[in-house]
């Protein structure tokens, strides 16, 4: 969507349509019952935005998690803001203190307004007065004598927008880790009933891993929103290797680096998730900028890609020092960066079986949905374990699993499990595209309603 910016005129009317609503509301509204409006606090002349509708969702949520008993509801997104009527069956000094403790939740919260009406049209007022936004001290106060300026109140506000998606899009991330994780069964891989072909990993240590991951998950999504590149100057004071990297590479191709340092700390140099930090960190980074600048997510991440495909798959034919690169050198296999390059298509398509074997009801849609990719995918893990022979193998036996009826495909994917760890192949490849496949389809929950402004 594009942004529209509204004139005060449009706000006058949409504060009269609010009252008039409200107004309606309680006049037939039972004894103790009280009504919630809630709407978000947004400065200057754009009040509706992709980011803005998130955090709405979102405090909308921690509402619903009071589960007060609601008797009306209406939501109302519209370009003047999105706004929500809620009449509810509870005392309403009892609604307004928790509502409060929703807007103290977290930074973004601030920006969160839930004006609480008692039956009798009163608007119940807070305990404790609302932080100012830019100093830190009584908003009121601040308002009253117009201590900050206009853009210093936006860039604040754009600046808790911007953390909380990014921490948003970070926790997704490695909830998606998490989801991968846990789909059992995983033929060859780490999962809750063994630890596939390997010997030096496990769950506990893969869950180490993603937790370690957050912080770059979010940062990647940061970048994104805030769409930096480059540094664009030297600083005066002497500088750290990290930032000199800073000055010839992307700020997300640096921060990757570090996370990847972090992966192997934390699990004492196994590589738990070395193609993840590269392919997650990729897609949030244009799920960020998807968020901010409009376009398709993907799109964004495969374009940001590219100008780093050349040099990545240089330096593996030239170093060798991967079991990428070796299976490059070996088989001219690309890998995550093809994948990448050319827009994710199997952690696509593996979004979308897991989306359709969701929608069947089907009882274990990730392993299904990842038993349709084992059939499909250039697996570079299983060129490593078991050269063109181990790959057609699992190719073979996936394709032919998931043909069988829904119901025996569970039991079948137990069969092959048993199978890969004795021939030692595990086909990670195909977790990472699951993982993708977890990350876009929470993606495509959370923003089904931002992009398009409905009244």
């Amino acid at each position: 969507m594009k942004p529209s910016k509204i004139t005060l005129q449009d706000m006058l009317d949409a504060r009269e349509r609010r009252a008039r609503a409200q107004e309606a509301l309680l006049k037939d509204a039972p004894e103790n019952a009280c009504l919630v409006s809630f709407s978000l606090n947004i400065a200057g002349d754009v009040k509706r935005t992709p980011k803005t509708r998130l955090l709405f969702d979102r405090g909308l949520q921690m509402f619903e998690d009071l589960q007060l008993p609601e008797l009306h509801r209406s939501i109302t997104d519209a370009h003047t803001g999105t706004e929500a009527l809620l009449l509810v069956q509870a005392d309403a000094h009892a609604v307004k203190a928790r509502t409060e403790r929703i807007e103290d939740a977290f930074p973004a919260a601030r920006l969160f307004d839930f004006d609480v009406i008692n039956r009798s049209g009163e608007k119940l007022s807070r305990k404790e007065p609302r932080a100012c936004l830019v100093c830190g001290g009584a908003a009121a106060v601040c308002a009253r004598s117009r201590a900050h300026g206009l853009d210093a109140v936006k860039t604040a506000t754009e600046e808790l927008l911007n953390d909380f998606c990014a921490d948003l899009l970070g926790s997704t991330a490695r909830k998606a880790l998490e989801q991968e994780l846990y789909t059992t069964p995983k033929p060859g891989l780490v999962d809750r009933n063994n630890n596939g072909a390997h010997t030096d990993m496990n769950l506990m240590l893969f869950l180490k891993s993603a937790l370690t991951l957050e912080p770059y998950c979010s940062m990647a999504a940061l970048l994104g929103l805030k769409q930096l590149r480059l540094l664009a100057d030297l600083p005066d004071e002497p500088i750290s290797r990290e930032l000199l990297e800073f000055m010839t590479e992307d700020p997300l191709v640096v921060f990757g680096k570090q996370a990847e340092r972090k992966m192997f700390r934390a699990t004492n140099g196994v590589n738990t998730h070395k193609g993840m930090i590269y392919s997650m960190g990729l897609l949030l980074y244009g799920m960020g900028k998807a968020l901010t600048s409009g376009g398709d997510a993907i799109a964004h991440a495969a374009a940001f890609a590219e100008r780093d495909a050349e040099r990545r798959l240089e330096r593996a034919r030239e170093q060798q020092d991967t079991n990428g690169a070796k299976v490059l050198a070996k088989f001219g296999a690309v890998g995550a960066v093809g994948e990448a390059v050319n827009g994710f298509p199997h952690a696509v398509a593996c979004a979308d079986r897991l989306a359709f074997y969701t929608e069947a009801g089907a009882e274990n849609p990730g392993a299904l949905a990842l038993c349709d990719t084992m059939a499909v995918l250039e697996d570079t893990n299983l060129l490593h374990r078991g050269g063109i022979e181990g790959l057609r193998f699992v190719q073979t036996e996936a394709a032919r699993i998931a043909a069988l009826p829904i119901e025996a495909r569970e039991d079948a994917l137990l069969a092959l499990d048993e199978t890969l760890i004795e021939k030692n192949l595990s086909p990670g490849g195909s977790a990472d595209m699951l993982a993708l496949a977890y990350l876009l389809d929470a993606w495509r929950t959370m923003t089904k309603d931002v992009w398009e402004v409905r009244i």
